[in-house]
Order: C-alpha cells, then sequence, then structure tokens
C-alpha cells in the first residue's frame, strides 16, 4: 500500500511540473493551488522516504551516493525557496500574509522555478530504474521503445529549452517570465514537458554512468 501512494504522489508531482511553468495561462489562482498541492506531495513523499533521510549520516560517500544527495538537497533547496516565495508574492491564497520585500521574493521565485524544474527533471530520470522496477516493466522491446519515444521527445526538449529560453532564466538574465498567454495552454504545457523529459534523460544517464562507475571501482 505504501509503495502505491508512494508511486501515485510521485506520477501527480510529476505532471504537476509541467503545468506550474505555464502559470499565466493556467492562472494564477490555479498556479497557487497547485503549488501548495505540489509542496504538500513533496512533503509527503519525504515523509513516505524518512529511512533514507535517516540515513544521510550513516555509511561512506562514494560518487554515485554524493551526487544523488547533492541533487536532492538542491532539489529540497528550490522546493523551500519556492513555498517561501510563492507566500510572500500571492495575489489570492495567501494575501493575509505581509512579510515584505516581494521583488527579491519574485526573483527567488523564478530562480528556485526554474533550477527546481531541471533539477527535479534530473531526479526523476535518477529514479526511472527504480520507477520501472516498481511498475515491474520487464519486457525488454517495451523498454527499448520506450528509450526511442523519450530520446525523440528529449531532442525536441533540447529546442524548447532555447526556444523558451531556460537558460535566461535561471541565471537572472532576465527578471520576468514572458508566456504568450494566447498561446494553447496543452501546447504550452507540452513544450515544458519535452523540457523535463531532456533533463530526465540527462539524469538517467547520469545515474547508468554513476553505477558504471560504481562497478568498475568495485573491480
Amino acid at each position: 500500500m505504501k509503495m502505491k501512494i508512494k508511486t501515485a504522489a510521485d506520477i501527480l508531482m510529476t505532471a504537476a511540473l509541467p503545468v506550474l511553468m505555464c502559470y499565466s495561462i493556467v492562472g494564477e489562482t490555479a498556479h497557487e493551488v497547485i503549488g501548495i498541492a505540489m509542496f504538500g506531495l513533496f512533503i509527503a513523499h519525504h515523509i513516505m522516504n524518512f529511512g533514507w533521510i535517516m540515513s544521510l549520516f550513516k555509511g561512506k560517500y562514494d560518487l554515485r551516493r554524493s551526487v544523488n544527495t547533492a541533487v536532492n538537497a538542491l532539489v529540497f533547496l528550490c522546493m523551500i525557496g519556492l513555498m517561501y516565495s510563492g507566500i510572500v508574492i500571492s495575489k489570492h491564497i495567501f494575501t493575509f500574509v505581509n512579510i515584505g520585500g516581494a521583488m527579491t521574493a519574485r526573483t527567488i521565485h523564478m530562480l528556485c522555478a526554474y533550477w527546481g524544474f531541471v533539477l527535479m527533471s534530473v531526479h526523476l530520470g535518477m529514479h526511472i530504474s527504480q520507477m520501472a522496477a516498481r511498475m515491474k516493466l520487464k519486457n525488454k522491446a517495451l523498454i527499448w521503445s520506450l528509450r526511442i519515444v523519450f530520446g525523440i521527445i528529449g531532442a525536441v526538449g533540447v529546442y524548447e529549452f532555447i526556444s523558451l529560453k531556460f537558460a535566461d532564466y535561471m541565471f537572472g538574465k532576465v527578471q520576468f517570465v514572458f508566456i504568450d498567454t494566447s498561446a494553447s495552454a496543452v501546447l504550452t504545457t507540452l513544450q515544458y514537458l519535452s523540457v523535463m523529459v531532456l533533463f530526465a534523460y540527462v539524469g538517467y544517464t547520469l545515474q547508468m554512468l554513476l553505477k558504471r562507475n560504481n562497478k568498475t571501482a568495485v573491480q
């Protein structure tokens, strides 16, 4: 039962990611609601993985474990930054909170949103093998077909990464995110989804390389 809940939470968080990125089209109220739900799922995810948290200060850290822990820590920082800044700049749900520093919070929110999107996608990719095992995907033909399909989507993601100016937002070159509100919500979500698949593929490849490095080190 716990494993089913974990899988459901992971799927919902994955689905929410690209939707949250096109907030201007989805609507500000919906964006805030989905953001709160995302943070709740994130907390639930960590509660269900409490054993991993407790093991952080135990055992040795090889390269694979160090990279995994670093990615997880950065994702955690981005989520905290998003929740804090989201509360500060909220126009609907948290209007009763008056902390101040809205301009700084907007910058934090944008940086954490884009870095968080990339890092969460990498994190997802690094755990694809585990998710496949949970879903009992063992058919080699199906697995290779999925790799090819996601590889093609990831290739589209390279174009969309450039088109959506991810690098400019990630490194603070642009202060305000521009989204064409006249564009199709579905199409825009698919654009961000392709970028997510791109970095999930990066995470998957990184994990495979780290696993191979560990086997070589043991030998």
